[in-house]
């Protein structure tokens, strides 16, 4: 595949040298009042062919003599202008008259936004660069109403969880489709945090796919929310898809070059607040006995008062004992990130290519670890004659991520935020002893200094897209394209736990190959024309045929021969792991037709059927269709207040398969044998020859407008989604030699509604103020389930007393009914009370807890949104985004760790004088209680312990609400670059994750996490600390 992608582009390279006639059209583009407009949308008409103007209003491109160009811009008059053989063309755009938006919708296809039954929001790329992230889709949160995203904490270049409109499935996957260039993208992600497991030991996160894109490639982003946005799309489609649209050449006089620069530095966010009042040791006091005081590593023992007292390094060795206030801030460094940018375009009446490479270098704030990346993109456009257009793209990513850290109670974090508090944390940088054992202050032997140096996380990956599009007008109205792309990853991981490490004290290692590839071939006939003066038709007519594979191998050893040798013939054990190649293929055909009526009633219908090789015979074919109506009403007022108005319907159904191998029960060929005998296992987990696909319909009402003189517009989003034969296990008899099977069940349902609400206070030829706030809210609802089964359980914590789970709507938990269950509630333990409601102590003055779970709430937020404004000046423009989510839970598994090892200030409780708990004690039977007051006082650290190990104190509402981001660009006059080479020229500075105006969580940034699946949601479980950074922006154009 790889060899026929490079022949195909190597052909049209070379046709780009043949060429054709045409012409190249170039112009500046003002403002009634001379102005000049940046970013206005150019379109040629009836075709993809488009340019953007620069900082000056300035724009040059090619196109038929006979073309007609569509200028568009939000607040100005679309004006549609014949070419006519011109090679200049100034346009003057009038304000406030009719908004013709031109929005990339679904298969790439470019369309007036006011053509469209259902929602879309569009994001510019200038937006996504400003900040260099290293995942861009971190960028859009807070940007779109409806978009919910989960961020990973695990550093550099980790992974994050997008969700559109609430999630559709339980087992499977509840996020977007992304489509780069009219590609559908692998967003795989590597690492547990990826997976399904649901404890909290040690999650990985190596990224996803999405994080590879290059955001200075980036021409704009185009999120389609739900079923009606996507259903030419296809079953990965109905959770919505995000369509990436990458820049390419334009036609120009001589070489374009532009560099971008960027440099940002960053630092925690928000780390715990921590008691600097007591050290090491315990029940109040410092032990004389080396042993007893690393077996006591809490900060329990006596006040901090600089005197000489025993410590860690050594028998013997003493030091003062005195506070540490910053012995978790100085674990850490600034972290740092370049991004360099160069890229070259051009083009002359015959072609237009546009190359670029960019180089990352980002240093995280943990030493010796950090991510490099460089991304190649090259692409290029010919007409051949005047029917034929070729078009063909090759990305090349590749990257080197070293000592990526794992998360939860084994992470780094974990050994960091415990550590006594008159322990500077510069003592622990000695952290391994000649005979290769761990240097620790505790009995485990744990040292972060460890994990950073004597144990190893790397891993590499590099990706191949590319596409080769050819496009022929068969008659003026009439054309065909047949495209073929593909998608390659390559990922290697290899992790290391020193000789010596507390947990494999004679090494142990993990070397991972994963190989993923996608390839779609598309061909699609596309009409475009008028039935008469006033009803419009287009309809488009295709088919589609995807091949995805998957494999991997890997082996795992442990008990090094040689300490300092992580090697496989160093290894005394030694299990190899090989994933055969696994093919799933999807072949499909689609369609969809739109009708316009007097160019203000629009009515697009489609239409598609997928065949699935994952699913069996009779169920792999499956239909789903869609219908939307648009009606611009404001076309049928005579308003000088109303300037676009404009009401949509739109229904769809989309069905969704499950991954290869689900079908057949299958067995595993065992490494040792039994009595000389081949040894075959097969799977806990029945497979199902009768799954059905699962089904996700929609039905979606919205309402768009702009009054007064388009100074105030807005958008309004009511939707429902259900979602039936959810594929996913239930329990199943053990008689059947299994634990569960694969089958269709359940009900899921979200509805919601979406608000954006815009402002333009102040428009002025030199001064122009914009605001805009957008806000969502969405139910997730499980109605129902499995006969005899009301939940489905996500993630259990390591102690089993926290879990993570789908109820369904109305189910009996412990003889109670629970209002609101949904999608992501959380059950814990709590506080056992008799029915007076008094907590029950044992007789030794200790809280008892209940034995079943209860209730304690759930980790979807209430609502969110975000607040967005920019101010310009001339050249200077300020901008900021604050960003919002209101409610929901979430249990903090490192809260209840701070609170047990005696370093958080909560602990700071009852140290001198101990507790007696308010509750009473059982001094009768089981059968006949006698409640009398508990009268039995406790230490600090027995109620500390105590209170750690109950669920329900930890649990936290997740209102936060942030600075996200402030920016301030300044474009320098173009007359200071006249008669030179240099065409302009635009610096700036960006903050990102700045501070929180509200943080109920309080220690912790309540939005990041350790997982970007389905599982283990909900959970803090000592997570890397979010991060704020301040950077510096320059970008030329030369």
């Amino acid at each position: 595949m790889k060899k026929n992608l490079l022949l195909t582009f190597m052909l049209i390279v070379f046709a780009v040298a043949t060429g054709w006639s045409q012409i190249t059209v170039s112009g500046t583009v003002t403002s009634e009042s001379g102005e000049t407009l940046f970013g206005v949308n150019i379109l040629e008409a009836g075709t993809s062919n488009g340019t953007v103007t620069d900082f000056d209003g300035k724009f040059d491109m090619r196109c038929a003599e006979d073309a007609t160009l569509v200028f568009s811009l939000t607040g100005f008059e679309t004006q549609n202008i014949e070419v006519g053989g011109r090679t200049t063309i100034d346009v003057v755009m009038a304000e406030g008259v009719q908004l013709d938006e031109v929005v990339v919708t679904a298969l790439g296809i470019s369309r007036e936004k006011k053509a469209l039954g259902y929602a879309i929001t569009e994001v510019d790329g200038s937006e996504i660069s400003e900040a260099k992230e290293s995942n861009v889709i971190n960028q859009l949160a807070g940007r779109v109403a409806g978009l919910t995203i989960t961020q990973s904490a695990a550093g550099p270049g980790s992974g994050s969880r997008v969700i559109i409109r609430g999630n559709n499935s339980l087992g499977g996957n509840n996020q977007p489709l992304y489509v780069v260039d009219g590609i559908p993208m692998d967003n795989t992600g590597y690492g547990s945090a990826a997976g399904a497991g649901t404890a909290n030991y040690s999650r990985k996160d190596y990224g996803t796919g999405i994080s590879d894109l290059n955001a200075d490639d980036i021409e704009s982003i185009s999120v389609l929310k739900g079923p009606n946005a996507a259903a030419l799309y296809g079953s990965r489609a109905a959770n919505g898809v995000i369509l990436i649209t990458t820049k390419k050449g334009t036609a120009r006089k001589g070489l374009g070059v532009s560099y971008s620069g960027h440099f940002d530095i960053s630092s925690p966010m928000i780390l715990p607040e921590l008691q600097n009042e007591y050290g090491m040791g315990t029940n109040g006091s410092v032990p004389d006995v080396y042993d007893d005081l690393i077996g006591a590593s809490g900060s329990w023992g006596s006040k901090l008062d600089g005197s000489s007292q025993p410590y860690w390094t050594g028998e013997g060795d003493t030091k003062a004992y005195s506070a540490q206030p910053d012995n978790v801030k100085n674990f850490f460094r600034n972290g740092t990130n370049w991004v360099n940018t160069l890229s070259f375009e051009g083009g002359n009446e015959n072609s237009s290519f546009r190359f670029s490479y960019s180089n990352t270098d980002t240093k995280s704030i943990l030493e010796n670890s950090g991510l490099k990346r460089n991304n190649f993109n090259l692409r290029a456009t010919s007409r051949m004659g005047d029917k034929l257009t070729l078009d063909a793209k090759v990305t090349y990513f590749q990257q080197e991520a070293k000592n990526r850290p794992a998360q939860g109670t084994e992470g780094i974090m974990a050994y960091v935020y415990d550590t006594p508090r008159n322990i500077p944390i510069e003592d622990l940088q000695d952290y391994q002893n000649p005979d290769f054992s761990p240097i620790s202050y505790n009995a485990l032997g744990s040292n972060p200094y460890w994990i950073l140096y004597a144990d190893r996380d790397d891993d590499t990956r590099n990706r191949i897209q590319g596409f080769a599009k050819a496009t022929y007008q068969l008659t003026e109205n009439l054309s065909i394209f047949g495209r073929i792309g593909t998608d390659y990853v390559n990922q290697n991981i290899e992790y290391v736990a020193g000789y010596g490490h507390w947990f494999w004290t004679k090494g142990r290692f993990a070397f991972n190959d994963y190989r993923n590839s996608e390839t779609n071939a598309d061909i699609l006939l596309m009409y475009n024309g008028r039935l008469t003066d006033d009803i419009g038709l287009t309809v488009n007519v295709g088919a589609n045929r995807m091949l995805a594979t998957n494999s991997s191998q890997g082996v795992r050893g442990d008990d090094f021969k040689i300490p300092t040798k992580a090697t496989v013939t160093s290894a005394s054990n030694v299990v190899p792991t090989y994933n055969q190649l696994t093919k799933k293929r999807i072949h499909s055909v689609y369609g969809n037709a739109s009708l316009s009526f007097k160019d203000f009633i629009y009515l697009d219908l489609t239409a598609r059927n997928d065949w699935s090789s994952t699913l069996p015979q009779d169920n792999w074919s499956y239909f789903y269709p869609s219908a939307s109506l648009s009606v611009v009403f404001s076309e049928l007022l005579e308003s000088d207040f109303i300037n676009y108005g404009k009401v949509r319907f739109s229904y769809a159904n989309v069905g969704s398969d499950t991954d290869p191998f689900l079908l057949l029960n299958t067995y595993s060929l065992d490494g040792d044998s039994y009595n000389d005998l081949v040894v075959l296992s097969a799977s806990s987990v029945q497979r199902n020859p009768d799954l059905r696909p699962e089904q996700t319909s929609s039905l979606e009402f919205g309402v768009e407008f702009r009054v007064m003189n388009n100074r105030i517009y807005g958008d309004l989003s009511l939707y429902q989604n259900e979602t039936i034969d959810l594929i996913t296990t239930v329990p199943v008899a053990p008689a059947t030699g299994f634990s569960s099977k694969f089958t269709n069940v359940g009900n899921i349902t979200n509805q919601g509604v979406e608000v954006l609400l815009g402002f333009v206070p102040v428009k002025s030829s030199d001064f122009n103020w914009d605001v805009s706030l957008n806000f969502a809210k969405n139910k997730n609802t499980l109605v129902e389930l499995f006969e005899g089964l009301d939940n489905f359980i996500f993630s259990t914590n390591n102690a089993g007393n926290v879990t993570v789970q789908a109820t369904v709507e109305g189910a009996e938990v412990n003889g109670e009914i629970v209002e609101n269950a949904g999608f992501g509630d959380i059950y814990g333990v709590d506080y056992l009370r008799n029915e007076n409601g008094d907590i029950i102590v044992s007789a030794e003055g200790f809280p008892q807890r209940t034995s079943e779970k209860v209730y304690l709430g759930n980790y979807q937020p209430d609502w969110v949104g975000g607040l967005s404004s920019a101010l310009t000046y001339k050249g200077l423009t300020f901008s900021f985004l604050i960003d919002a989510r209101i409610g929901g839970q979430l249990y903090s598994g490192t809260d209840a760790g701070l609170d047990a090892s005696g370093v958080s200030t909560s602990s700071l409780e009852y140290r001198e004088s101990g507790i007696v708990v308010p509750g009473v004690v059982n001094t009768g039977t089981d059968e006949d209680p006698v409640w009398t007051a508990n009268t039995t006082s406790i230490t600090a650290q027995e109620y500390w312990g105590n209170y750690a190990g109950t669920p329900s104190n930890y649990i936290f509402d997740q209102t936060n609400i942030r600075l996200r981001q402030v920016g301030l660009n300044y474009t320098l006059p173009s007359s200071m670059f006249d008669n030179i080479f240099i065409e302009s020229v635009n610096i700036g500075v960006v903050g990102r994750n700045l501070l929180f105006l509200k943080n109920d969580l309080g220690n912790f940034d309540p939005e990041s996490s350790y997982s970007t699946s389905n599982f283990a949601q909900g959970m803090l479980y000592y997570n890397l600390p979010t991060l704020k950074s301040f950077g510096v922006n320059l970008n030329v154009k030369f």
